[in-house]
């Protein structure tokens, strides 16, 4: 996970199991949602508990020494996004092999 605060989050619009996160140490990482077999459990006491999924980290890369402040995915194109930084830079980047995901 980052080693500093996290600045934003967004889902992939494409695949909602599919998300990124954006760190204070300029750094973007890539993670994957997966849903836990029963989403809910009977208590002893017969109360119903929700059950938390598992969240698994597939890439992570470093990109500006300041906080990415902002990040957005294209809805059109898979992988294509734009991002922000606190250097005073904007960069468009491409994630690929989603679709295989």
């Amino acid at each position: 996970a980052h080693q500093s605060p996290v600045w934003a989050a967004r889902h992939l619009p494409q695949n909602r199991d599919v998300f990124m996160t954006t760190g204070g140490n300029g750094s973007l990482e890539l993670w994957r949602y997966s849903y836990p077999q029963a989403r809910k459990i009977k208590e002893k006491d017969g109360h119903e508990k929700g059950v938390l999924g598992t969240v698994e980290l597939l890439q992570k890369k470093n990109f500006s020494t300041q906080p990415v402040a902002s990040f957005d995915w294209n809805v059109d194109k898979e992988g294509l996004a734009v991002m922000g930084c606190l250097d005073q830079t904007v960069r468009v980047i491409v994630c690929t092999k989603l679709h295989k995901l």
